[in-house]
Order: structure tokens, then sequence, then C-alpha cells
């Protein structure tokens, strides 16, 4: 009996030179976060010029997101890519040079700025080298790896500020991304058909699999044709669900962003623990935003309703930070730390690969650019502010953090109409593609009769 040929999968090879790109775009994020502490108190700091400092990156990321995402839906992406992520190794290390709060500001913001422009195209180059069914898992998994990062990272990072201090943590950091830029190099290309080492057969399964997941009909010339990019962008930007997302997006992205700059430096300020031991404290946190990533993944591929699941993990986030806020043992902060980041992780994993599915491929990158760019960089930037001002003026950062939740209640509750949106956007979708393909056999049945 003959055997079927096994599904080629060296796009997987390519995918996980994105992975490792997020792992350190994640672990040179956050490093900051645990060197906080020592920052202020070097500085002098206050709350509010701390939150700057974490800010400044999100305004650089806003940049980076939109002139990333321009230049992914025009230009080769492999080549300038590869220079933004080499230009923030150089910045991160730079980081640690800084003595000043303008110093800091301008080298964050210009971090920021070069790992936005490279965070936009990974997902492009994901949509350009996934299947449509592995899109979930696979975007989960990069944040997985993320999330891997911090885990590896945080007690590495913690081990560098105690043994050697804060700036030659930064000097490190830096020095180990150039790994993750020559594994980018050596690996991804825009296209699989502009990759030496994939199979024709893999190549012919992805540009098929795509064809039809990114079908257009015109009934006027009744066939099946991809948008331009004019159009792509005036579909997008007249869309009130797209908006809709958006918003949830910078509530959800705003928990996001505040919890990777604020988390360490409120173990070590409110709750009085070690940085070596806020470091091995966020292991388990970040392994739970792991797992919510890949189980909001998967559930989204199985379910495919994905808004749905981003309605559901977004509500239930702030009710876990408020338990947080009330936990008093070790055990039960850790717990209700792992339970909002499992949820917001699956919120945002959930929402980000729900752009694949209802808008234009040909605008993907501004897609993104917009969504988690401009509303989920805002996010980001008030979210810090807002924490250190509370900080400030409370000497805690519990209205901080209330603040949080009901940012993220708020996300949730815009998601109500979108859940039915959805739902009828992929019928139609479905509807298309078999009426497009039906136009395309005509002639082929005629010319049997």
């Amino acid at each position: 009996m003959p055997q079927c040929a096994p599904m080629p999968r060296f796009r997987f090879a390519v995918i996980s030179a994105l992975w490792m790109t997020l792992f350190f775009l994640f672990l040179d994020r956050v490093n900051i976060s645990l060197a906080v502490p020592y920052m202020m108190d070097e500085l002098k700091l206050t709350g509010v010029e701390t939150g700057i400092v974490l800010s400044a990156y999100y305004w650089g990321y806003i940049a980076g997101q939109l002139g990333g995402g321009f230049a992914s839906d025009h230009w080769t992406i492999r080549r300038w890519a590869t220079v933004m992520f080499f230009s923030w190794c150089i910045l991160t290390a730079l980081t640690g040079a800084c003595r000043s709060l303008l110093q800091l500001a301008i080298v964050r913001g210009l971090f920021g700025i070069s790992e936005g422009a490279v965070a936009n195209p990974i997902h492009k180059l994901e949509n350009h080298w996934l299947l449509p069914n592995e899109r979930g898992w696979a975007y989960g998994m990069g944040m997985g790896f993320g999330y891997l990062g911090l885990i590896l990272g945080t007690p590495l990072v913690a081990w560098l500020i105690e043994s050697w201090g804060w700036r030659v943590m930064f000097y490190a950091t830096g020095a180990l991304t150039l790994l993750g830029v020559i594994y980018f190099w050596l690996l991804v290309y825009d296209h699989p058909q502009d990759h030496p080492w994939i199979s024709e057969a893999e190549k012919t399964l992805i540009a098929d699999a795509l064809a039809k997941d990114r079908v257009t009909f015109d009934p006027q010339q009744g066939a099946a044709r991809p948008l331009t990019f004019g159009e792509g962008v005036r579909v997008l930007t007249k869309n009130p669900a797209f908006w809709a997302l958006c918003l949830a997006g910078f509530c959800s992205l705003g928990v996001f962003f505040t919890n990777l700059s604020w988390l360490p430096g409120y173990l070590v300020k409110e709750r009085h623990y070690a940085v070596v031991n806020s470091g091995f404290y966020l292991i388990l946190p970040y392994a739970s935003a792991f797992a919510g990533a890949l189980v909001a993944g998967s559930l989204g591929d199985r379910l495919g309703n994905r808004t749905a699941v981003a309605l559901c993990t977004g509500l239930l986030t702030g009710p876990a930070i408020l338990g947080l806020l009330w936990s008093q043992e070790v055990s039960m902060v850790i717990m209700f730390m792992s339970l909002i980041l499992f949820l917001n992780a699956a919120a945002t994993n959930s929402l980000i690969v729900v752009l694949f599915d209802l808008f234009p491929a040909e605008v993907l990158g501004i897609t993104i650019a917009l969504f988690a760019g401009v509303c989920g960089g805002a996010g980001g930037i008030v979210g810090p502010v807002v924490l250190g001002h509370f900080y400030d003026q409370t000497g805690s950062f519990f209205w901080g953090f209330c603040s949080l939740a009901g940012g993220a209640a708020v996300g949730a509750l815009v998601l109500i109409p979108i859940v039915a949106y959805e739902r009828r956007v992929k019928r139609q979708k479905a509807e298309n593609a078999a009426l497009a393909q039906s136009f395309e056999n005509q002639p082929t049945v005629s010319a049997s009769r």
C-alpha cells in the first residue's frame, strides 16, 4: 500500500529564527525593569521620571512600528530588519552608559524605534511562511519564546546586576543579542520562493494555501484578485471593527507592556523582595504567559473564533490583578501574577492573530503598526507613567494596578460585537473563495462539453 509523503516542514526552521528574535526582543526590552530600583537610587529618579524613561521606549516603538509596517508592505524585509536588529544590540549596551534622565530617554526612545521596526515585519514574515491553520499556535509559540527570554533571562539579568552592577548587565545582554542577529540573517528570507534551501513541494504547498486564504472576489471581473495597497488601506480604515480591536489592543497591550516594565520594580519597592529573589519569583509567571499564548492560539485554531477567546480572557484579567493586590503570602503573590500573565498573554495572542484572519494581507504591515505600534504603544506609554504617578502620590502601586484592572475590563467589553463580526467575515470568506473557484472552473466545464 503506497504511503503518503510526509508534509515538508522547512518553513519551521525559518519560523524558529523569528521565534529566536522574539526571545531577544523580550529579554532586551524588559532587562531595564530589574535595573529600575538601582537606577532610581543612583540617578535620583522619581517615580514619574522613571515612568518617563520606561515610556520613552514606547514612543520610539510607535515610530518604529509605523516605519516598519510601511517598509514591510513595500520593500524587502531581510536586509533592513537585520540592520535594525543589530542597532538594537548597540542601543541595549548604550543604556548602560547613560548618566542622566535625558540620556536615558533618548537612548531608550531610539531603542524602541529599532525594536518596533523589527517586531512589525516578524508578523508579516509569519504570514508569508505559515499555513492559515498554523497561525494561532505558531504565533503563540512565538510569544512563548518571548516569555522564554524572560524565564531564562530574568535570573541571568538579576545575577549580573547583583554581581557587577546594572551598567555591566546592559553591556552583556547587548553582546549576547548579537547571536540572534546572526541566526536571523542566515535563515530568514522574505518569501518561500526566495529561499535557496526550501523544496519545491513546500513552496507549492504554502503558495496554494495562502492563495485560497487571501482570495478577494471581484464580481465585475468574475474572478479572484488581490487588493491593491490603496484598496487595502481603505478597507482597513473604514472598518469600525478594526478600530474596536485597536481600542482593545490599547487596553490589553497596555496591561502587557506595563507589567513588563513595572512588575520587578513592584516586587522590590512594594513587596520589599531582593532583586535576585524578584527575578526568580517571576520565572513561574513568565512560564504561565508562555502557556497562555500557546493555549489561546491552539484554542482559537480549533474554535475558529479568536475574538471570543480574547473576550473571555480579557474579562478575567481584571479580577486577577485585584487578587494580586490583596495577596499577602509569597505563594499567593506568585500565583496571581502567574494568572494575570497567563490571561493577558492569551488575550493579546488572540487579538493579534485575528488581524491576520479579518483584514487584507496586502496591508498587514500597516495593520500591525496601527494596532500594536500606535495603539499598543500608546498603552505602553500611558501605563508606566500612571503607575509611577500613583506611586509618587501614595507611596504604593495599589491604585495604579487598579487602573490596569479597569482598562483590561474595558478592552474586553468592546469585543462583544466583534465576536459575531468575526464569525460573519469567515463565513463570507469561505463563500467568496468557493464562488471565485466556480468562475475559474467555468471555461473548463464549457470546454469539456
